[in-house]
């Protein structure tokens, strides 16, 4: 739920919220709760990322972003989310065929020796992307591995 909701909307929220459970729509009420961003569920971000949804999980996770303010749990959840944006662009590359390839093809990466020794994780990240252009490269992507991953450093 985005912090300019007022009190009276989050409360109607949760009595139709109440009512949804008392009547035994369950899947509405988890659907209103997630939608509406009164509560987190973890639940649905794991199916997202087991789905290989990396947009729809990272679009997710980003509508709760005022909850990880803090010391250090705003590092984790940047962490996390630029590891679903990283996935996400994988999926594209990988998934797309020749398109992919195109795109992987056409990124612009500055191959500058001062840029890879200051960040070395972002200069293997887009040899990784740039690799994308061949087709063998492309079906190489263990995804059921990147899924797994994701999910235990989350």
């Amino acid at each position: 739920m985005n912090s300019q909701s007022s009190p009276v909307v989050l409360l109607h929220l949760r009595r139709l919220d109440r009512f949804f459970k008392h009547q035994g729509l369950h899947s509405t009420a988890h659907t209103l709760e997630r939608e509406s961003m009164v509560y987190f569920d973890a639940a649905h971000l794991q199916k997202l990322v087991k789905d290989g949804r990396w947009e729809a999980a990272g679009t997710y996770l980003k509508g709760f972003s005022p909850l990880w303010e803090g010391e250090g749990t705003t590092q984790h959840y940047t962490s996390f989310l630029h590891k679903m944006q990283h996935h996400t662009m994988l999926a594209f590359l990988a998934c797309r065929g020749k398109e992919g390839g195109h795109a992987a093809s056409s990124l612009f990466w500055s191959n500058d020796d001062a840029f890879r020794k200051k960040f070395p994780e972002i200069a293997e990240r887009n040899d990784l992307y740039r690799s994308m252009v061949s087709a063998q490269a492309r079906a190489s992507v263990n995804w059921e591995d990147i899924k797994l991953r994701t999910l235990e450093e989350r």
